[in-house]
């Protein structure tokens, strides 16, 4: 072999070598960023959130509390503690109509809706599309320094038929001092997610069933996947704690809705 050709395929394999390291490289530096760039996505999706929202009212205390026109909590921040809420919102559903839902980035199958306030309570009114159902929201703050948030919700059919199956669902993507994983558990009537010390988060927060009218009504707080809107989602921590990044729900089987008639439920979300 000549010197000359030795040389060219010398070089080809160094060109070769280096490009192998590079890509190695590369996938180890995906790899020690992937939680890195999970935070940061998060970071975005948050100021997204927050330039798309119109806040109606912030409730000042601990927990400080703010809530955009349609309902949806977009701040749940502690006495000295980070902010605790990612997304949070609603969905309703009924035989023979896709899941309509609001949260703190969007919605689907509601119109627009009114935000009024009077002293430490909110109503927030929304119908439907389709013109089959309203929404009233009644949201308040017992006191400055309580720690506890109410959302009482009522459903109303418009029409002059029945409609049926209807199901409300009250829910929340809970990231304790905005850290995306945390531990998460579910009783019957509340659904809690938490951090710990070891993890220099030691803070909970829990969405629980306070009141139903028809005391009937079935109910069920479940642990369920990250950002579910549908209407009857699988309860995720049925053999007990789960650590991830998972939403918090308490979900109203409200049945069927006579003509005119309405059927309300109420909601609290604490913090330790």
């Amino acid at each position: 072999m000549s010197k000359v050709k030795y040389m060219m395929n010398k070089s080809i394999a160094l060109s070769v070598l280096l490009a192998l390291v590079s890509m190695s490289l590369l996938v180890l530096t995906g790899t020690a960023n992937a939680g890195q760039n999970s935070v940061e996505k998060r970071q975005k999706d948050t100021e997204m959130m927050a330039a798309a929202s119109a806040i109606c009212k912030t409730f000042t205390g601990a927990p400080k509390i703010s809530i955009n026109k349609e309902g949806n909590i977009v701040v749940f921040q502690g006495s000295n503690q980070g902010d605790h809420m990612y997304n949070e919102g609603y969905t309703l559903c009924n035989t023979g109509s896709p899941a309509r839902y609001s949260n703190s980035f969007g919605d689907s199958g509601f119109g627009a809706a009114s935000c009024n306030c009077v002293g430490n309570t909110c109503k927030v009114t929304r119908n439907t599309t389709d013109g089959k159902m309203s929404l009233v929201q009644e949201l308040s703050k017992p006191t400055n320094f309580d720690r506890s948030f109410n959302i009482k919700m009522t459903v109303k059919n418009l029409t002059g038929a029945n409609i049926n199956s209807v199901i409300l669902r009250r829910l929340a993507t809970v990231d304790i001092n905005s850290a995306i994983d945390e531990w998460h558990d579910a009783t019957r009537d509340s659904v809690s997610a938490w951090g710990t010390k070891a993890d220099a988060i030691p803070f909970a927060v829990k969405l629980r069933h306070i009141t139903k009218s028809p005391t009937t009504t079935v109910s069920e707080a479940k642990v369920v996947s990250f950002n579910n809107t549908s209407c009857n989602p699988p309860d995720q921590a049925i053999a007990g704690p789960v650590f991830g990044d998972f939403d918090s729900t308490v979900q109203y089987n409200l049945g069927t809705l006579g003509p005119n008639a309405s059927k309300s439920v109420s909601v609290q979300y604490l913090r330790d």
